[in-house]
């Protein structure tokens, strides 16, 4: 009978502990992040498919289980027919995804920046920037970095100013806060410019978007077309940006120095041709540094 009774104990303890470890389980809850999404105009946002709100989202706190998720923001005005836009997102545990989208009535002028975290080894923090299309121009705290895609190591945690910009499409101004054991993932779509203007995104409490500032350093007197330099000369033509880029070296990968605009003329130290064949005069583009500038824009006055 007390054997009986032994056994009869240990199946009942045995069964409890199931029981536990089965509520355990069923009761533990996914990890989650946070998500937040702003655009102009207001829009309607989607996660796979599932309506989850209108923007701004996650002003406070919108809770979403980790994972990679297809995003779509679909427009909501009644005057006018602006573009959606989809693309991939990444929620990360205990961290926030941030999207910003200006959109526009084409989907090639509208604006897309999409930050998240990543956990690292280092007691640093990290940046990575791709960008659509790549080969962008990317400075940090006013300093070049090079070009998308890019992954810059050993940056000190606080609040950094990005800007991208490449010729063509209006530049993006983001201020970001770097955290120290984080890679912040930075995918940007860029806004193909129209006539050279550039647009302004509503901010967020770390990602602010702001015109184009404009680059520092003057150009000499022979740049200005208030005196015209000894033949032969190099004379900006008009571009669709309404700039031409200076960059380091005879090539369009090269990192930017500077900028140049239509109409000033600039005597040219030498010449060189790229792989592709494009002709690069050097020039002293602020009166002091040199730089290169594509003859793709360039008319040689002799």
């Amino acid at each position: 009978m007390k054997q009986k009774a032994f056994f009869l104990v240990i199946l009942l303890v045995v069964i409890a502990l199931i029981i536990g470890i089965v509520r355990m389980f069923l009761g533990k809850s996914p990890k989650q992040g946070d998500l937040r999404v702003d655009s102009t105009p207001v829009a309607s946002v989607f996660l796979d498919n599932k309506h989850i709100g209108r923007t701004p989202l996650g002003a406070t706190s919108y809770k979403v289980d980790a994972g990679e998720y297809t995003i779509k923001i679909v427009p909501e005005s009644a005057t006018t027919q602006y573009a959606s836009w989809q693309g991939k997102i990444r929620i990360t545990p205990n961290v926030l995804t941030y999207v910003n989208a200006t959109l526009a009535e084409s989907e090639l002028a509208s604006a897309i920046d999409v930050l998240w975290l990543e956990k690292t080894s280092g007691s640093k923090g990290e940046l990575s920037v791709t960008t659509t299309p790549d080969s962008a121009t990317v400075t940090l705290d006013d300093e070049m970095k090079g070009m998308t895609p890019i992954s810059i190591p050993d940056i000190t945690a606080g609040s950094h100013i990005i800007t991208i910009a490449s010729q063509g499409f209006v530049t993006r101004t983001l201020k970001v806060q770097i955290t120290a054991g984080y890679r912040l993932i930075t995918a940007v779509k860029l806004a193909l410019a129209s006539g050279g203007t550039s647009v302004e995104a509503s901010p967020s409490p770390t990602i602010s978007e702001k015109p184009t500032p404009k680059v520092s350093g003057k150009p000499t007197p022979t740049g200005t077309g208030l005196v015209e330099p000894a033949k032969p000369y190099a004379l900006i033509k008009d571009t669709p940006t309404g700039y031409l880029n200076v960059r380091l070296d005879a090539n369009k990968t090269a990192s930017k120095a500077g900028e140049v605009k239509p109409g000033e003329k600039y005597a040219f130290t030498k010449t060189a041709t790229d792989s592709a064949g494009t002709v690069w005069y050097e020039i002293k583009y602020d009166g002091t540094n040199l730089g290169w500038i594509s003859g793709q824009y360039v008319t040689k006055v002799e």
